[in-house]
């Protein structure tokens, strides 16, 4: 019974790992430069105001960052119905590396 307990255990630590790898690889497959130069890039340059803030003087905290994105913020539409979860997780990543 107690083998059966451990190789129950063993298993279920693969399959959860399996599935957060899965995840990473989704969220690696996108390519942020891009996506920002497509769809932010108008308003917003990296290190000068455009119609909206430079990136560089933005908000650097991800849930700020993830919630401005999602659900749009002044005068920004919100692009949570337009981005996947991950294309946004990307943006942030990106937003932040650029400061």
């Amino acid at each position: 019974m107690k083998k059966m307990m451990q190789l129950g255990l063993v298993i279920s630590t693969v399959l959860m790992g399996a599935t957060v790898t899965y995840a990473n690889d989704a969220a690696e497959g996108i390519d942020a430069a891009k996506l920002f130069k497509k769809k932010c890039a108008m308003c917003h340059a990296i290190d000068k105001n455009k119609t909206g803030p430079a990136v560089k003087g933005m908000n650097s905290d991800s849930e700020a960052l993830r919630s401005a994105i999602t659900n749009g913020q002044n005068r920004m539409p919100k692009f949570g119905e337009k981005f996947s979860a991950e294309e946004i997780d990307a943006l942030v990543l990106y937003i932040q590396a650029q400061k």
